[in-house]
């Protein structure tokens, strides 16, 4: 797991290209304790688990946390699961830096 902080932000990259409920729960303990905004950056995940996403939403409900550099296929796991409703999206680091073009998803229908 790679940790980079400033004053501002505590980014949590994972390295482990395979999520499950195990690297989610060391996820969790690393930010439980830390008061900047957290962001996740998972530029090197490929593959992720429900027990994860499971997770993510219990420490979102506790935290403000930032999701960026997401895999097609995980984004496409997000959308399913409603993932923009309960943590904050976004395609790129600065993106999350500047807290702005953040992705959510509209589920427009045509009447």
């Amino acid at each position: 797991m790679e940790i980079r902080d400033n004053d501002k932000f505590y980014i949590i990259a994972p390295l482990n290209p395979k999520l499950d409920k195990r690297e989610a729960v060391r996820i969790s303990a690393e930010m439980l304790n830390e008061n900047r905004l957290i962001g996740l950056d998972l530029r090197y995940v490929y593959d992720c688990t429900v027990d994860f996403l499971e997770e993510l939403r219990k420490l979102c409900k506790i935290k403000d946390i930032g999701i960026f550099n997401i895999n097609s296929d995980i984004f496409t796991l997000f959308n399913y699961m409603n993932a923009d409703k309960f943590a904050r999206l976004f395609v790129s680091e600065l993106d999350f830096e500047e807290d702005s073009r953040q992705l959510i998803n509209r589920k427009f229908t045509i009447v």
